[in-house]
């Protein structure tokens, strides 16, 4: 029961997307209480989108399906909805409007990929990008609003994110046989981790970019870390062609780039 639930919630998302949004909020200098109904809120809907995903979209997970039998999945879809109001609740009492708006945005593009977007690579790549920008853009609205590195952040995150969805298509390309069109699939698995690759290559330039607002020696680094580690995982891709361990490794460089605000 208790590994059902902890695969169910993948609690590394909600806690590193929680934290995500608390660490750039704090950099914006936003309130420290704002700051953390930011990252509650923040976590509350991960865990929201990953209840109402599974119980929405299971059909797609022959894996996950075979492994847990959830025999009512309209009751984790509601209960993955509670958790989006909670969510909601949260941003709306104590947080800017816009980042409400967000909230929203996050929770209504998490049922439509569940229900429709998923099943193609236009939509289920791109969109997955944009939503894991949105703890930058939850944090810079909860603060000042006015500093310049959230556009540098975004970037960064849109096109590690999108490789790191590239390279989970390419590992998950049996399983999606007959249940979604991804871009592995269109371009042959050695193509797309190329291009994979050749993303967080763009990645990496704007990583250096980022460093501008580094002031700390430990804060520069943990920036020169996580362009090392997006720039060695981009030829890998390129030049192997293997996706391996990629998909930790473009997660790892994210959470360095985090450290490096703190």
């Amino acid at each position: 029961m208790w590994y059902l639930l902890y695969k169910l919630v993948r609690p590394i998302l909600p806690i590193s997307g929680g934290i995500a949004t608390w660490i750039i909020a704090r950099f914006c200098d936003a309130e420290p209480q704002q700051a953390i109904a930011a990252a509650i809120a923040f976590a509350l809907g991960t865990i929201g989108s990953s209840l109402y995903h599974y119980a929405t979209a299971n059909w797609m997970y022959t894996r996950k399906s075979e492994r847990f039998k959830f025999k009512n999945p309209k009751a984790l879809r509601f209960i993955g909805i509670i958790f989006f109001c909670l969510s909601l609740g949260i941003a709306a009492i104590w947080l800017p409007k816009l980042c409400a708006l967000i909230y929203i945005f996050d929770a209504l593009a998490i049922i439509a990929y569940s229900l429709k977007l998923s099943a193609h690579w236009s939509t289920k790549n791109i969109l997955m990008s944009i939503v894991c920008t949105t703890p930058i853009i939850i944090g810079w609205l909860a603060g000042t609003q006015t500093h310049p590195i959230v556009f540098w952040g975004m970037g960064l995150t849109s096109f590690a994110y999108l490789a790191r969805e590239i390279v989970k298509d390419v590992k998950d390309i049996i399983a999606n046989n007959g249940k979604r069109v991804t871009l592995p699939m269109v371009l042959g698995p050695e193509r797309a981790l190329q291009l994979s690759g050749a993303l967080l290559i763009i990645a990496t330039f704007l990583l250096f970019g980022f460093l501008q607002f580094t002031k700390t020696t430990m804060q520069i680094s943990f920036a020169s870390m996580s362009a090392l580690v997006l720039l060695i995982t981009g030829a890998m891709l390129i030049f192997s062609k293997k996706a391996g361990r990629c998909e930790t490794q473009i997660q790892f460089a994210v959470v360095l780039m985090l450290f490096a605000l703190i």
